[in-house]
């Protein structure tokens, strides 16, 4: 959190298709600049969660540009939700080359990048698995080198006081 600035998050109740939604704007167009398909599956009537929407957005932002760069020209992303009884799930994923085993390993480590100098700083994913960590929740990849990257993000459903005082 020190390197990245983070400030603690500012947990609130909130809908993950909103901020996914939301997003989508700083995204679209530098897709389809690059050619590359952006998708938006998402769950209708997904749980709230409590969770700072902000920086649920900067994971976004993180896993889709990570995306797009993978990708040279053709190529697509998809976001989707989804939720479970006690989670609700986000997705990022794309067709791009994949990430190999061992870098792999390695990609939630601050600083480490497969980038060139002066086109990443090794600290995006390390952000990314931080907030979502500070939010209970888990993430998990699954890539195949010449298939794609799969980011899947967990996140805990709690229930509102005003739901457990009506029980």
């Amino acid at each position: 959190m020190v390197f990245a600035r983070q400030r603690p998050p500012k947990k609130n109740l909130i809908n993950l298709n909103q901020v996914v939604q939301d997003s989508f704007h700083f995204f679209e167009t530098q897709c389809a600049k690059e050619g590359v398909e952006l998708v938006h599956a998402l769950s209708p009537n997904l749980p709230e969660i409590i969770a700072d929407p902000s920086q649920l957005n900067q994971v976004l932002v993180n896993l889709v540009v990570n995306a797009l760069q993978s990708m040279s020209g053709e190529g697509k992303i998809t976001v989707r939700t989804w939720s479970s009884e006690h989670h609700v799930y986000l997705s990022v994923e794309d067709t791009g080359p994949g990430i190999s085993r061992e870098n792999l390993d390695q990609i939630f480590v601050p600083f480490f990048t497969t980038k060139d100098i002066g086109h990443g700083t090794g600290l995006g994913l390390p952000v990314v698995h931080g907030i979502i960590t500070s939010h209970g929740g888990s993430i998990n990849v699954d890539s195949k080198v010449g298939y794609g990257t799969r980011f899947e993000i967990r996140l805990p459903i709690i229930e509102s006081r005003n739901t457990k005082e009506e029980e």
